[in-house]
């Protein structure tokens, strides 16, 4: 008997809508730990299940690759996408989808039976050619596209629902390395938009107090100082995001000595982060030839 037959826990089958839903209560986005621990509770399951080793890789519980099989299948349906850093988010279709686990497996089936057909074609037209690859205008400088961007994608920013910029940032931050991020506005936890813990190294971790403002004009001293009484007893750092800038007395706050340390994120750090982790940019990489005249004549002839 392999070890799989002696596993009686839930299957991808019968993961699908739990993992969807894991994701709901994690406001639309987990890391895969987070997701794992959801399902496990929701789910109601008993330690010998939790437990049960992978065959193929004992560092993981068959449950465990289970679920990872169903976040793959979130995938596929196009109601979930993960990051680079392995965080899972809900797109739309999924924070609506109101289906059964059952209409969800048989969707997926579908899908598998698609993608196989999909791969037979492909073989049959793989040595077709005459593919055309796309070039940006070069008549655009480096300079213009690197503006037309930022001004773009702060156009997005400012038209996101307060709400939803919350969430972005929650996203931000699990990618970034936070854990257990929350958006606390929803329970109207204390005057602050969320909480998280950043994890330092494997022995130090970091509670902190985030507050993230869909803001165009400039973030002033005392949003600075209504934010730290909002965090007062519960966190030693706190964090600031905002789509606008800071004025100056409002930088003087956030490090003010003796008071609690808030660090401040302005529309153009927040947007470098977004693009450094990859968040709904594509960085397309152009190559750019500078011709050294100088070096072509050093290892000339004096005679010539």
């Amino acid at each position: 008997m392999s070890l799989l037959e002696g596993y009686k826990g839930p299957k991808l089958k019968n993961l699908i809508k739990p993992t969807l839903d894991a994701l709901k209560e994690l406001d639309g986005s987990g890391q895969i730990d987070e997701i794992n621990d959801r399902v496990i509770n929701n789910l109601n399951l008993t330690e010998e299940i939790i437990e049960y080793p992978h065959g193929i890789n004992k560092s993981s519980t068959e449950l465990e690759y289970q679920i990872s099989w169903a976040r793959t299948a979130l995938k596929r349906l196009r109601l979930a996408i993960n990051t680079k850093n392995k965080v899972w988010v809900l797109t739309y279709e999924g924070q609506t989808c109101v289906e059964s686990n059952e209409t969800l497996a048989i969707k997926h089936n579908l899908y598998l039976r698609e993608l196989e057909e999909r791969r037979k074609k492909i073989k049959e037209e793989e040595l077709a050619e005459g593919d055309e690859e796309t070039s940006l205008d070069e008549d655009v400088s480096d300079e213009d596209l690197e503006e037309n961007w930022r001004t773009s994608l702060k156009k997005i920013l400012l038209t996101l629902d307060p709400y939803d910029f919350e969430k972005l940032a929650q996203i931000v931050l699990r990618e970034s390395g936070f854990m257990e991020v929350e958006i606390t506005k929803k329970s109207g936890d204390g005057g602050f938009d969320g909480k998280g813990i950043l994890r330092m190294n494997k022995l130090v971790s970091i509670p902190i107090i985030f507050e993230c403002k869909r803001y165009k004009d400039a973030v002033g001293a005392e949003r600075i100082r209504n934010f730290r009484g909002a965090m007062e007893g519960r966190a030693n750092r706190g964090l600031f995001i905002t789509t606008s800038t800071f004025t100056r007395g409002a930088k003087e706050e956030a490090t003010r000595e003796g008071a609690t340390l808030i660090d401040l994120i302005n529309a153009e750090g927040f947007i470098d982060l977004i693009k450094d982790l990859g968040l709904g940019v594509n960085v397309r990489k152009v190559e750019k030839v500078e011709i050294n005249r100088e070096w072509f004549t050093s290892f000339q002839s004096i005679e010539n």
